[in-house]
This record gives structure tokens, C-alpha cells and sequence, in this order.
């Protein structure tokens, strides 16, 4: 464990100057922007298996902006804000041939950044306000090295980070989250439970005397995740029902475990399942147009419900002759990522039968939500080898809330239908689980 900081050499955002000349000698459309020249935080590193390393930092900088725009009435505001940037790294490390206390190294992995903006408008009745949250993610890349060989170390390191997803703070035009990112960082790591900190790796040696494993868990959702109901199931001009929902849910569920011994027969066991789910939403709305008359409107639309559920669990082992029985509970955290692909649908008057206007349009919709729950297991693991553990495990969570929930539109012919959901995500969920680890 330490810590780490350095120096940013490239800009966070690139800033623009749309319209220069404006009200009061002010820009009408302008940015400047100002990155504090520092980012520092706490680093943990993981040796895992010979030269191979676990690297995860949590890194803070922050950016200030100005931005000038001009009203509709010819004046001109200008607004300072700041950005709280945190940016987590997380790298695989792999450690070259050392040269007498020089420990050089390449690495790779992922990057994420959260970002909380606020800002102070320069006027008289301006207010305090904040904008964002914002999040991001790159793939980073770095070359370094680490000097002596005690429990102190420190380090040297360039760092690149290509960002695919980086939305602008505050949704301005004349300010840009950059796609290229580089920081010179040196850090100071003291080494944890070892006499060095290039001691054998967590994964090394038989996997009952070791405090680390890791492996692949899978198995099958005995409940359906998604609800789907037709509560408007009536014929209306389209011949489809008012308001209709049906889901297809795939029954597996999939991803990596690590499980680490604390002390005894209790262990802290973490993982990250992936699932998905489809449903499919048809609505009929009343319309107003400026022509005389009203109509009808039918939409409908294909969802695509990606799902991520990550179970941080306790767990605590029965030591018998062939195999291991255990109970774990803890906590459960689900991000639900949906996504809409394809949306069309038809207009009809109803003063003019026969006349309507059809329309069919691609869509690239996604919403995200968070939840949480509590979450208990049984289940027992097997001794087949030093190398490998089977293990098997019925799993109950109790979601707090929904994750997904598609209401109807609160207008007629609907009205009666519209706090109840046609599409939601079930609070109860049980898991049949299967996992190996090595």
C-alpha cells in the first residue's frame, strides 16, 4: 500500500472560442479553461504470480473554467466553474528484468473517472449551483519502474489514457473532455505482509495455503428478472392492445470470482455476474395536432436490459472429510444498462378514418440504474485437487428497489393505467450458482 501523485501533461478539456465578439466587450461565446497542475491519492498493488501484478489507484485533480454566453436580451453572463475529478486506475503489471535496484515495468488495463462539478455565475442574482455527476472510461496504458528492494519502494511512471466515454462537464458547446490523456506520477508503496514487497505472489503454492484464489462462477436465475403485464389489453384503432408488456428472460448469468481467506474458516468472496434480459413495450396515446381533430398515436418499442450484479459476501466454512459446506451473506449491488433498438409507430385522425401518417425510426436509447440488497447463500465446495475447487450454491437477494420500471404515458385513452407498471424488474431473486476456483 501508498500513495501516488504527479503531474497532468495534458489537458483535461480543450476549450473553444465560438463567437468572440459579444455585449460589453465580452466573448458571446467563450471558454478558458485551468487544470490544477497536480493529481494524488492512495495505491494499492497486489503481487499475483511471479512477475505479474495487481495495480489499482484512486487519483483526485481538478479543472477550473470560465465560460461566457450571451443572452437573449443582448447581455452577457459569465459563469466560473470547477470540476472534482477522481480518476481510478486499474492495471495489470508486468515486471521486467531488473538492473541491480531498478525494477523496470510495462502495464495495461482500464481507467475510470467520476467527475462533480459547481459552479459561481459572476452577476448580482446569481446562485451556487452543481452540475454533473459524470463518468467515463479508458484504456490505459504505462511504463515505469520501481527502485530498491525493502519495505519501502518508490516509483517512477508515464501514464496514457485513451477515454471512449467522457461527457462534457455541464453540457457546454465551447468546452471538450479530451481523448488523449498523459501524467508523469512517481509513488512510494510500503510493503504489507511479507519481509519484501517482491515476495511470492498471492497465487503461488497449493490453493489451501494460499490467502487468495481466484475463478469463474455461473449458474441459472430461478426467478424471472423482468415482469412483463397488459394492463390496457383492449383492442383499440391500431388492433393491438392499449398497453401491453412482454419480456424474454435469459436464465444464465455469468462472471469472475476472488475469494480471500481472513482468518480461519472465514473468507470475503466478491464477483461479478453478467445477465440479460429483453421486453417489449406497446403504448397508445391521444395526440393534439393544429389541423381540427385529435388522434391516436401507437408506439412501440424493443428494449435490451443489460445486467451487471456484483455480491460482496462473507462467508464462513464447515471443514469435513471431502468437501467444505458453507453460509454466506452480505450485500448485493446491480447496475441495469437499458437499452432501446428500434422504436416506430403510427399516428391515426380520428375525424378522417383511414387517414394516418406512419413512421419508423432507429433508436440508440439507454438509461442506467443502481440498486442494492441484502443477500444470503448456501452451498458447499469440493476437494478435487490442490489446484482447482468446485463448488455449488443457492443464492437469495432481496433487491431494496427496482431497477427497471416502464410506466404507461399519463394521457388518454390510458389514465386509469398510468401509475401501474407494464415492464419492472422483480425484488425477490434466487440463484442456483457453480463455481471453480483456482
Amino acid at each position: 500500500m501508498g500513495v501516488e501523485g504527479g503531474v497532468p501533461v495534458t489537458n483535461v478539456y480543450t476549450a473553444y472560442t465560438i463567437d468572440s465578439t459579444g455585449a460589453f466587450g465580452k466573448c458571446a461565446e467563450c471558454a478558458t479553461q485551468r487544470r490544477l497542475p497536480y493529481v494524488i491519492g492512495p495505491a494499492v498493488q497486489i503481487h499475483f504470480w511471479r512477475m505479474l501484478f495487481l495495480d489499482a489507484k484512486g487519483l483526485y485533480s481538478r479543472v477550473d473554467y470560465t465560460h461566457s454566453g450571451s443572452g437573449g436580451d443582448g447581455h452577457t453572463l459569465v459563469d466560473l466553474k470547477a470540476v472534482d475529478r477522481w480518476e481510478v486506475p486499474i492495471l495489470l503489471k508486468a515486471q521486467l528484468n531488473s538492473w541491480h535496484v531498478v525494477h523496470p515495468y510495462v502495464a495495461g488495463g482500464v481507467s475510470f473517472e467520476y467527475s462533480q462539478g459547481f459552479f459561481q455565475p459572476k452577476t448580482v442574482l446569481g446562485v451556487v449551483g452543481t452540475f454533473g455527476p459524470n463518468a467515463g472510461i479508458g484504456s490505459t496504458f504505462a511504463l515505469g519502474a520501481s527502485f530498491g528492494s525493502r519495505r519501502v519502494r518508490p516509483s517512477l511512471e508515464v501514464r496514457y489514457t485513451r477515454w471512449s466515454e467522457r461527457p462534457p462537464p455541464g453540457h457546454q458547446i465551447t468546452i471538450e473532455p479530451t481523448k488523449d490523456e498523459l501524467e508523469v506520477v512517481a509513488g512510494v508503496m510500503f510493503g504489507a505482509g511479507g519481509s519484501r514487497p517482491d515476495s511470492a505472489g498471492v497465487l503461488e503454492g497449493p490453493l489451501g495455503s494460499r490467502r487468495v484464489s481466484l475463478g469463474i462462477e455461473g449458474g441459472l436465475l430461478l426467478t424471472d428478472p423482468l415482469l412483463g403485464s397488459s394492463p390496457g389489453a383492449v383492442g383499440p384503432p391500431f388492433g393491438t392492445c392499449f398497453e401491453c408488456g412482454t419480456v424474454r428472460n435469459l436464465r444464465y448469468v455469468v462472471g469472475p470470482a476472488v475469494d480471500v481467506r481472513i482468518a480461519g474458516p472465514l473468507s470475503f468472496t466478491a464477483e461479478e455476474l453478467y445477465s440479460r434480459a429483453d421486453y417489449f413495450h406497446t403504448s397508445v396515446t391521444a395526440q393534439m395536432f393544429s389541423r381540427p381533430g385529435s388522434g391516436y398515436q401507437l408506439l412501440e418499442q424493443k428494449d435490451t436490459v443489460d445486467r451487471w450484479e456484483t455480491p460482496l459476501l462473507l462467508k464462513y466454512s464447515f471443514k469435513m472429510r471431502g468437501f467444505t459446506p458453507f453460509i454466506s451473506a452480505g450485500a448485493s449491488i446491480q447496475y441495469d444498462r437499458d437499452r432501446g433498438v428500434r422504436f416506430y409507430g403510427d399516428f391515426r385522425f380520428t375525424q378522417t378514418p383511414g387517414d394516418f401518417v406512419q413512421f419508423s425510426t432507429s433508436s440508440t436509447l439507454q438509461g442506467g440504474s443502481v440498486e442494492a440488497g441484502p443477500t444470503a447463500g448456501i452451498g458447499t465446495s469440493f476437494d478435487a485437487g490442490c489446484r482447482i475447487r468446485p463448488s455449488i450454491e443457492v443464492r437469495f437477494t432481496h433487491w431494496a428497489d427496482r431497477a427497471i420500471s416502464v410506466l404507461p404515458p399519463n394521457q388518454f385513452p390510458m389514465p386509469a393505467y398510468a401509475g401501474t407498471p407494464t415492464i419492472m424488474s422483480a425484488r425477490n431473486q434466487v440463484q442456483l450458482l457453480v463455481g471453480l476456483m483456482f
